[in-house]
């Protein structure tokens, strides 16, 4: 951990002990807490305004702090006002008398829908990323077309693969160290034959003068890509592709490549014949996921694209996906 996440000064105020031994908890469970504990910090020092009486967290109080400003992003303002409300039950499992704010999010995350993308539009999503302009200045005709490749035959989140290091990648083994990642986990992912024939030959393209501490998907200047960079360029694939773009946080979205790689995962091991109980656990750890529950929230069916599937579910664990009707 690092030395600025372990910083506890900026608390203040009567509930400055108790907002740090929260923030330890939360780091013990494997959780960063570096942005919640600047909110909390930010929390802190706007409870000065109040008396606090037996460090009650009153809904005056809460309630005052957890008012929309001007401007604020609606992801903003749900974010401080969960953090309000997991810091109130904290409080509150502690026998201290704190008003637990309701979250007032207008957005249900777990009733998004991915998309999951067919054999077909992947074809012609990566036939797309071969026909990139090369320019001199650039080097995205080499870089995109691998880098896609990956996020779907590994199911990384792009912000894994962006950290990726030269001695990151084992070619001759074919397996990626995903180091640090999310909930501090590193985990060892294999890849398969064809998409390791396919780094190598990029490997040789772009990594002639390299060293193990270079990016692997790495810009001419050697600097790393912008996530937002290479969500652009998606998006313009999609449109060259044909296929339709909802908007912004409509999708389809560069994650749903992740989204597509744990779909067809599962369906590849269901039809192998893979007992369910003994997929998930495999699939959520391949994924990086801190439970399998997060794994069966991730993965989404249709019963039109994989009727079979859903018929062996429906044997053993029905319970696990929900239903996606198929406009």
């Amino acid at each position: 951990m690092s030395s600025k996440s372990c910083n506890f000064d900026g608390f203040m105020g009567d509930f400055r002990e108790l907002m740090i031994q929260f923030v330890q908890m939360k780091r013990s469970l494997g959780f960063d807490y570096v942005q919640e504990a600047n909110s909390l910090k930010r929390f802190s020092k706007f409870t000065l305004n109040y008396t606090i009486q037996n460090h009650a967290l009153t809904k005056e109080l809460v309630d005052a702090w957890i008012q929309k400003r001007p401007n604020e992003h609606e992801r903003t303002w749900e974010h401080r006002i969960n953090e309000a409300k997991q810091f109130a039950q904290f409080l509150s499992q502690l026998g201290y008398d704190a008003y637990i704010p309701v979250c007032r999010a207008k957005i249900n995350r777990n009733l998004f829908v991915p998309h999951i993308f067919t054999v077909e539009q992947l074809c012609r999503i990566f036939s797309a990323c071969d026909t990139i302009t090369p320019h001199p200045l650039s080097n995205r005709s080499q870089v995109f077309p691998a880098l896609y490749r990956l996020l779907y035959g590994c199911g990384l989140r792009i912000s894994e693969a962006l950290a990726l290091k030269m001695k990151d990648v084992d070619l001759k083994q074919g397996i990626i160290t995903i180091r640090g990642a999310k909930f501090k986990k590193d985990r060892l992912i294999p890849m398969s034959s064809s998409l390791t024939q396919y780094l190598e030959a990029y490997f040789l393209n772009i990594h002639t003068i390299s060293t193990s501490a270079d990016f692997f998907f790495r810009k001419k200047d050697n600097t790393v890509y912008a996530a937002n960079t290479i969500t652009k360029n998606f998006h313009h694939i999609l449109w060259r592709c044909g296929i339709s773009h909802g908007g912004k946080a409509r999708g389809p979205r560069l994650h749903d490549l992740r989204h597509t790689f744990a779909v067809h995962s599962l369906s590849q091991m269901v039809r192998q014949g893979v007992d369910l109980y003994c997929a998930l656990p495999l699939l959520s750890a391949y994924l990086g996921h801190a439970s399998v529950s997060a794994t069966e929230r991730y993965v989404r069916l249709t019963g039109e694209a994989y009727p079979g599937i859903l018929d062996a579910v429906s044997k053993t664990c029905a319970y696990i996906f929900p239903a996606v009707k198929v406009k």
